[in-house]
């Protein structure tokens, strides 16, 4: 709540240990300035960032933080189409760990065919063992390669 005895939105408050920015106040950088925070902490408020208003040109290289793999971790497992919807046998597979890419080659040799996690395969393994096709298509006549990051990764 903004102080009522200041008569501008935008203010120093007394003593100079708060900056203040009142109801319809604003702050503007313009060209060549900058908030420097690198010593301190931004707090934002309940206000949510829009969706689609952060993309990759507005970040700088360093912004953002991925969690780290450990490349041992990755599971490559393959196992035969079927025909219809359900269960496949793909041993080595284990709860909650995420499909991140799915490729089937005709058992015979022939092209590579990319196939869609939460799509024609299940997105996350539910049974350990196992995984799910979603498609109903006939997908017995390829050899499927998933390849797997654990949950916990």
């Amino acid at each position: 709540m903004s102080d009522n005895t200041y008569d501008t939105k935008v203010y120093t408050k007394q003593g100079g240990g708060e900056f203040v920015v009142a109801s319809g106040g604003r702050i503007t950088v313009e060209a060549g300035g900058t908030i420097d925070v690198s010593a301190g902490t931004l707090t934002p408020g309940t206000t949510a960032i829009a969706d689609g208003a952060v993309t990759t040109a507005k970040l700088a290289s360093g912004a953002a933080t991925l969690p780290k793999i450990d490349p041992a971790g990755i599971k490559v497992l393959a196992a035969a189409g079927k025909n219809g919807s359900g269960a496949i046998t793909l041993t080595g597979a284990a709860i909650g760990d995420r499909v991140v890419a799915v490729f089937g080659a005709p058992t015979a040799g022939g092209a590579l065919e990319a196939k869609l996690p939460g799509t024609d395969f299940e997105a996350a393994v539910t049974v350990t063992d196992e995984i799910q096709q979603l498609s109903a298509d006939n997908l017995s006549t390829k050899t499927y390669v998933f390849v797997l990051i654990p949950a916990a990764a």
